[in-house]
């Protein structure tokens, strides 16, 4: 799968999760250590850095 591919879909999937689990995107800003405009740019994004790649899933739940 191609890197750009495969960072859409992470994307995706975590717009999808943070949306299943009814979190705004304040959960986020607290859980991962960074502004709302990062989370709005990581959602809006073709890459994601890997430190927040990896703190993704546990700030999901």
């Amino acid at each position: 799968m191609e890197t750009a591919t495969k960072l859409n879909n992470i994307r995706s999937k975590v717009i999808r999760i943070k949306g299943l689990r009814g979190m705004k995107q304040e959960i986020l800003v607290e859980r991962l250590g960074v502004s709302q405009q990062s989370i709005s740019i990581l959602e809006q994004s073709e890459t994601i850095e890997d430190e927040k790649l990896e703190q993704s899933p546990q700030a999901l739940g």
